[in-house]
């Protein structure tokens, strides 16, 4: 779990079970006046996952639910929300402050699954990406994710903006029948939030061959790397850019990342290959790969022009990245590239002038 998020703390021995939390609040913004009237905790137990939901009746009630709340935190080991650091986890402790009570949650570790939700899976092509660009969030919604990664579509589901509404109706009419899609949403939640965590924790052990796709292996890589775990990231990078089945900007960034790193441990022959496989891949007019094979050419024009010595081929590869950024958002790259030229020229100047002097002495 560490791989997925870098500051988790290590395990201390205390606790044996990771629970998963959810809460239903009377707002959606938090704050001091917002009240989880129903709180949602599930756990695995002899290989099935337990749900147990506490629900408010009445405001009365508070204290009550707060206490069996805290009881269910007996020897936890791991708590996993889902956007939990900041929004569940501030106001449960805000209302057990509110009681006086003592705070459960001290001492225990905490991994927010939609963080790493995000980097996993948020720029998929298949429906996430698209999701969070039509809620004007960059985040990845559980339903979401249960479509995209499990095929599971819920049917009647009751969106999240009505909940609250809900309950102030159950409080005023002391009618349940309008709280029963919430409780059910709220179990589907956590019964999403178990699976995504499970499988992104299977990804994070089993690397690259637990991937679906290319675009799962290469944020997956990207993961690994920010982790540290560079052998495990260009496995996955390496995944990516062999997947026949991949979009173009995948298998581009794949061995854009790839390329970087056989350049950081100055492997540059095998660097150069992959910049050369690079500029070559088709990628028509899309921003990204405009971008990757303009880095591509200028990055093949530094190694033919250090490390080959060959001026011609470095000069024709400059003119191929200034192709690339004569766009309008490239201005200052093609400044560097038109001075890159500049060198250039001069040195093949010299170079000729040296031939010409030479042949007549």
């Amino acid at each position: 779990m560490r791989v997925l998020d870098g500051a988790l703390a290590p395990p201390d021995g205390t606790g044996s079970r990771i629970l998963f939390v959810d809460l239903e609040t009377t707002g959606l913004s938090g704050g001091a006046g917002t009240i989880a009237f129903l709180v949602g905790c599930a756990w695995f137990d002899i290989g099935a996952l337990q749900v147990r939901q506490f629900l408010l009746t009445s405001y009365a009630a508070e204290r009550a639910l707060l206490a069996a709340v805290a009881e269910c935190f007996d020897d936890t080991a791991l708590l996993v929300t889902y956007n939990g650091k900041t929004f569940d986890v501030p106001v449960m402790e805000t209302r057990w402050l509110f009681h006086r009570m003592e705070m459960p949650l001290d001492g225990v570790r905490h991994f927010d699954m939609l963080h790493p939700a995000r980097r996993l899976w948020r720029d998929r092509p298949d429906g996430v990406a698209a999701d969070a660009y039509a809620d004007g969030d960059a985040g990845c919604r559980l339903a979401t994710l249960e479509r995209v990664l499990f095929g599971v579509r819920r049917v009647g589901d009751v969106p999240g903006m009505e909940i609250p509404s809900r309950y102030f109706r159950f409080l005023r009419s002391g009618n349940a029948a309008p709280l029963e899609p919430v409780l059910e949403h709220n179990r589907l939640d956590l019964v999403s939030l178990a699976a995504v965590t499970a499988h992104a924790a299977r990804l994070a052990h089993e690397g690259s061959d637990a991937c679906r796709d290319g675009s799962e292996a290469l944020a997956l890589g990207r993961v690994y790397e920010r982790a540290g775990a560079v052998d495990r990231a260009l496995a996955c990078y390496g995944r990516a850019a062999r997947d026949s089945h991949a979009a173009v900007d995948v298998k581009g960034e794949a061995l854009y990342r790839i390329g970087l790193r056989h350049r950081r441990e100055r492997r540059f022959a095998e660097a150069a290959a992959i910049w050369r496989e690079l500029r070559d891949l088709d990628g028509g007019s899309r921003p990204l790969m405009t971008e990757l094979r303009r880095f591509a050419a200028e990055a093949l024009a530094v190694h033919h022009e250090h490390r080959e010595r060959d001026l011609e081929g470095a000069r024709e590869l400059a003119l191929l990245a200034l192709e690339e950024a004569d766009g309008a958002s490239f201005h200052v790259k093609a400044e560097a590239t038109r001075h890159r030229l500049s060198r250039l020229d001069r040195k093949l100047a010299q170079k000729k002038d040296s031939h010409l002097f030479g042949g007549c002495i």
